[in-house]
């Protein structure tokens, strides 16, 4: 079977679209890395300036620059419905970017004032970006559990945005109706259970099978995931407005609601994946296939991770939670799918019309599988670094292993996109 099968590849938008975000991931990573190692101070609190800043240079630098640029690849491509005016999408970018990084300035010290310019830039990056992907995912002809799952990702990230902003009016002055934790704790568990959790699912229903000749997942099983996330995400929501009313909610309560939802995305999806994977027809495993065998198991230990920071003395509990479910279970998988779908793309673009026409290279000698793996060695060895992190209090191994996750990962996504194609052979 081809792998272009049902995907309306005439429809990718330009390379330079999905590729501007796709290095703003490791661009984060190194941000992060060398403000651990000149700051420090990430990882010892989960309300630390250092420690916020680290957490949404994952969330928004890593995982949801990631997950943007890819929404605008796949939509078109997999839903079959171009997302209109697509050079809007590197507005979308530059102000993503500068949001982001007054964010990060705020949580080391900046003025308030800066947390609102910040969530301004981000709040207008974000409704020209729902505003495009809402009219295409509305025209898509496509009715797959693909779609679906981006559609259920879009609204989650909407909701992760409305609370954020509540946060941020926080660091101007504004009270709150109820304890900030409990927001805090709201925030987390839409974004990682819809937002991250939802896209995560949802392209693995199409690319699992795709890139690694994995057999079709059963029907009722994306039915399943989704439901228990829409149940879960729906439960957190009317917690919160519970909680904004007066009924008394506390942070057992939010577990609770959000647990259909952590049932589906780091149980039941990461168990089906898991099958698939050993199932697949190419029994030879790449680099990227590690990269799902090392954060799939991770999934699995979140549940109980996220029980532990609510309920055990030592608040350190809740660091290793956010920090595997941050960069050893997303972290891991956007990392595996970049090294994937970035060749796939420069392949797409540069030299898959030049079949026949002249000497096209094989679309994996664009991102060799050796450097895909010392990748994952980089990643796993960071993941245990933040571990030393949390349990020492120095921040230098976790910042030496984000700098150097990110210089790799940067490095070779460069060397991928800068892939020139062969001049055609002369009949």
């Amino acid at each position: 079977m081809s792998l272009f099968a049902g995907l309306r590849t005439d429809q990718a938008p330009p390379l330079a679209l999905p590729a501007s975000f796709f290095l703003t991931a490791p661009a984060a990573m190194m941000v992060a890395g060398l403000l651990a190692l000149v700051e420090g101070g990430v990882l010892t609190s989960r309300w630390a300036g250092p420690t916020l800043a680290l957490a949404h240079l994952g969330t928004l630098g890593l995982l949801g620059a990631t997950m943007l640029g890819a929404l605008y690849q796949l939509i078109p491509v997999v839903a079959g419905a171009p997302v209109p005016a697509p050079r809007l999408g590197h507005v979308v970018h530059t102000l993503y970017v500068g949001g982001l990084l007054t964010l990060v300035a705020r949580f080391y010290g900046g003025p308030s004032i800066v947390a609102g310019i910040g969530g301004i830039a981000l709040s207008v990056a974000l409704l020209i970006f729902f505003g495009q992907v809402a009219v295409a995912l509305a025209r898509a002809p496509a009715r797959t559990w693909t779609v679906t799952g981006m559609r259920l990702a879009v609204v989650s990230l909407g909701l992760v945005l409305a609370i954020g902003l509540r946060l941020a009016g926080g660091y101007l002055g504004y009270s709150f109706p109820m304890p900030r934790p409990l927001w805090t704790q709201a925030h987390m568990s839409i974004g990682l259970l819809g937002w991250v959790g939802g896209l995560i699912a949802a392209v693995g229903w199409q690319v699992v099978p795709m890139f690694y000749l994995a057999p079709p997942f059963d029907r009722r099983l994306p039915a399943v995931v989704h439901g228990l996330q829409v149940l879960g995400i729906a439960a957190v929501v009317a917690a919160l407005g519970a909680a904004a009313t007066g009924v008394e909610v506390g942070s057992g309560e939010m577990l609770l609601a959000a647990a259909p939802a952590a049932l589906g995305v780091w149980v039941v999806a990461p168990v089906a994946v898991l099958r698939g994977l050993l199932r697949r027809a190419r029994r030879s495993t790449d680099g990227s296939a590690r990269f799902w065998f090392a954060a799939l198991p991770v999934a699995l230990a979140l549940p109980p991770l996220a029980i532990l920071s609510v309920y055990a003395e030592d608040p350190r509990w809740g660091l290793v939670f956010g920090w595997l479910a941050i960069w050893g279970w997303a972290g891991a998988v956007v990392h595996g799918m970049l090294t994937r779908i970035v060749p796939f793309l420069t392949w797409l673009h540069r030299f898959s019309p030049l079949l026949g026409r002249a000497n096209v290279p094989p679309m994996r000698s664009l991102y060799p599988d050796w450097r895909v793996q010392t990748g994952l060695v980089l990643h796993v060895a960071t993941t245990l670094a933040g571990l030393v992190t949390i349990v020492t209090g120095r921040a230098w191994p976790v910042g030496v292993g984000l700098l150097a996750t990110g210089l790799w990962l940067g490095g070779n996504l460069v060397l991928t996109l800068s892939a020139r194609a062969p001049t055609p052979r002369t009949p």
